[in-house]
């Protein structure tokens, strides 16, 4: 459920007015992982390739894997074609070449998504590779290469398809593609098979499907199938290639084709029974060489060695923070120039092909022209005088890339996704894609565990007619706040100053984003009628343990019971995210609430499913109620934190429930937007209601342009600030920090004993 609210409302100078829209979903609850169910996070997984982290990325962009692929060899098998002396040796030699083109990739990585104009220029011998990203939504390369001494010709244009087909994604790479060898007059025409990344059984990439050379000249035709393992993981036909040349004047097979493409294919002649090895891979794509900068004031900035040169390093030194900020900024400019062009009324245009897009086949197919006839050598590129270009130039995939690299380690990467995996470092700087978020701000979170609730527990903590009563309602009020979570998902980090406000009946809750490098949030409550006040100060510090991260939650939090000069002070158990053997997502740890002035303190523990998944302790809370002055126990703590917990008197053995999770956290209500003009700019539900709109309505592209422009908007004011020599300071709190247990450990004042009825409200 979700409620949408658009207002005006006049902005602080009272010069204009801008509209806000505030978008509320479903409290975390009980009831969240059965109305949710479990979190399709293979599928997640699956929608990151479009824009990847540097973590998963590898050292190059796409633009480069296809030039490589042409020009990347060790054998000079593309002059082999032009030196056929028949048609039929010709023909036989392009279906080699073609097969060439293909290389073994790695499951858990992929380079990046090329910019808009990106070039690689490179050169081999006679052959000069020349490349361009012509379009980016839909992203379109193309390629042109010319050998002037065999008087070859090259034009390729290629973009993708990807669809997801429940263990796989399949992606179909369209385009036409034409070697032309202008000695002979012969123009080969052929496409590419799919790209498929398989999860399941076992997690590989294939090249699969059906691939087609044509030659109108001469009358040939190559029909090859790429097959790969089968659901099994029966290796037989594992990257085989079945196949037939066949001549269409006469409609007959003239040689049948098979073999594996990363091992030998062979053609055997149907006149005669002959076989022959027409292509070798491992003569052919093992041990290729990295390119090198022959002419490095020849290199163009559009260049991709030059423009991902930071990136690349990055990744080669596994500093992930350093790569991170290095895409992050040239994603960054690009938007901005594309916004820029949009604000102008202009349109980019390729500065190397012409683009053309023809109905064909009941799709929309691209189509390229070279502007120059041939492709100069690399060296005679345009000098750029303004500043110096660096590139990184890295080993091209080849058949050695799995055997060198080793299989990457997916968890591991996905481990670093969710947080990183460097116990100490700074752990917040990496934000999760929309599609791994739930729609609501982490800030949202910290009060609906304290305001979303169906049985008013609070109040009963202040109406206890003995400070042992009250106590033990402190208890259950602290295990309420503690709500179910799901595996594979996570609210927004919430910006520097993002407030959330919002009643219940008497009480008033107001947050505020504090600090956002370490992220520091601050809570105040309060319940005028029952005379109760709260403050939270909390912050997160991720830790990876191998199969697991362990969030420890700190800060201090402080309940007061006014009308009986009480205040209770407590902490929160940690949040633990389970890897392996079963994803889940648990809450664990030793908590304390101690009371001074009633000398009474409770020891919680709250445990979770063994490794070896044993669900006896699952979800459960033992402890005790101790009085501090005599040391002694009053009651002993049983139970489950998602269903019931009770105290065991130890003097009498009576057992009672104190909390029932259904009573209180089951079935809770959607706040409303009781005052739109009464909402704030600065509220998690205005500034996230874009981003929410589109997880909601599963709009990706949508939600993740809103995530990056919310982003964008906050470096932005930090550079600002930072240039101005000014530091923020929050609006609604006071934050302090001290040294205390051997950490940095802070600390909130809110600026107002009360906090005023706020314009979010939750239904009774």
């Amino acid at each position: 459920m979700k409620t949408t609210t658009r207002i005006l409302q006049v902005n602080e100078n009272d010069q204009e007015e801008e509209e806000l829209k505030a978008i509320l979903t479903a409290p975390l609850s009980l009831d969240t992982e059965s109305v949710n169910g479990s979190t399709n996070l293979l599928h997640r997984i699956f929608s990151l390739l479009k824009n990847l982290p540097p973590i998963f990325n590898i050292p190059k962009s796409q633009l480069q894997c296809y030039g490589e692929s042409v020009y990347s060899v060790n054998n000079d098998i593309l002059s082999r074609c032009a030196n056929g002396e028949t048609p039929l040796e010709r023909f036989t030699s392009v279906v080699a070449w073609s097969i060439s083109t293909l290389r073994p990739l790695m499951f858990g990585v992929a380079p990046f998504n090329p910019i808009l104009g990106e070039t690689h220029h490179v050169s081999r011998g006679n052959l000069n590779v020349l490349l361009e990203q012509v379009s980016h939504h839909p992203p379109v390369s193309a390629l042109h290469a010319t050998n002037e001494k065999e008087n070859i010709e090259m034009t390729w244009c290629q973009y993708a398809i990807p669809k997801f087909n429940g263990a796989s994604i399949e992606t179909r790479v369209l385009g036409k593609r034409q070697l032309k060898l202008l000695n002979h007059g012969e123009t080969y025409v052929m496409n590419s098979p799919n790209l498929v990344i398989k999860f399941l059984p076992v997690p590989d990439v294939e090249w699969l499907g059906n691939v087609t050379i044509r030659c109108q000249e001469s009358g040939l035709e190559a029909e090859l199938c790429f097959k790969g393992k089968s659901f099994l993981g029966r290796h037989s036909n594992y990257r085989s290639i079945r196949g037939k040349i066949i001549s269409l004047s006469k409609m007959e097979t003239i040689y049948e084709i098979n073999g594996h493409w990363d091992r030998n294919v062979t053609v055997k002649d149907t006149s005669n029974g002959k076989v022959t090895v027409i292509y070798s891979a491992k003569d052919v794509i093992s041990a290729l060489k990295t390119p090198i900068v022959k002419d490095a004031k020849g290199l163009w900035a559009s260049e991709s060695a030059v423009v991902w040169a930071n990136v690349n390093e990055g990744i080669l030194n596994k500093s992930w923070d350093k790569a991170n900020d290095a895409k992050t900024s040239i994603e960054e400019r690009e938007r901005e120039l594309a916004r820029s062009r949009k604000s102008k009324g202009e349109a980019w245009v390729p500065k190397h092909f012409v683009l053309s897009d023809c109905k064909e086949t009941g799709e929309w197919d691209w189509e390229v022209k070279p502007k120059n006839t041939k492709v100069d050598d690399e060296t005679e590129t345009v000098v750029n005088d303004q500043e110096e270009l660096r590139a990184i130039l890295t080993a091209p995939l080849c058949l050695d890339t799995e055997s060198v690299n080793g299989s990457p380690n997916l968890l591991h990467r996905i481990f670093s996704l969710l947080k990183n995996v460097r116990p100490g470092s700074d752990l917040t700087r990496f934000t999760l894609p929309p599609i791994f978020n739930i729609p609501k701000s982490q800030l949202q979170c910290y009060g609906e565990s304290v305001y979303s609730v169906n049985n008013d527990i609070l109040s009963r903590c202040a109406i206890g007619e003995t400070p042992l009563e009250r106590f033990t309602s402190v208890v259950a009020w602290s295990i309420s706040t503690l709500r179910p979570l799901m595996f594979g998902v996570a609210p927004f980090n919430p910006i520097l100053g993002e407030t959330h406000h919002v009643s219940r009946g008497n009480l008033n809750v107001l947050l505020e984003q504090v600090s956002h490098h370490p992220p520091v949030s601050a809570l105040h409550a309060t319940n005028e009628k029952d005379n109760i006040e709260m403050t939270w100060c909390q912050y997160a510090i991720p830790k990876f343990n191998g199969a697991s991260i362990e969030t420890r939650v700190l800060g201090k939090r402080q309940l007061k019971l006014l009308n009986h000069g009480e205040t209770y002070v407590m902490n929160s158990p940690n949040l633990v995210i389970k890897f392996l053997p079963v994803p889940d997502v648990e809450w664990l740890g030793n908590v304390t609430i101690r009371c001074q002035e009633s000398g009474l303190e409770a020891e919680l523990c709250f445990k979770g499913k063994s490794f070896l998944g044993r669900h006896s302790n699952y979800r459960s809370i033992r402890g005790k109620i101790i009085s501090l002055s005599k040391m002694e126990t009053i009651y002993e703590i049983n139970g489950h934190w998602d269903r019931n917990v009770t105290v065991k008197d130890t003097s009498n053995g009576k057992v009672t429930v104190i909390y029932s999770a259904k009573d209180v956290i089951s079935a809770l209500k959607t706040p409303i937007v009781k005052d739109a003009k009464g909402l704030w700019a600065s509220e998690s539900a205005v500034v996230w209601a874009n981003v929410n709109e589109g997880i909601l309505n599963k709009s990706w592209d949508k939600a993740n342009d809103a995530k990056t422009s919310i982003e964008e908007k906050e470096r932005e004011l930090a550079r600002s600030r930072k240039s101005k020599g000014e530091a923020w300071v929050p609006k609604h709190f006071v934050l302090s920090d001290c040294k205390e247990t051997g950490e940095w450990d802070w600390e909130v004042k809110p600026k107002n004993t009360k906090v005023p009825p706020a314009p979010i409200v939750v239904p009774l």
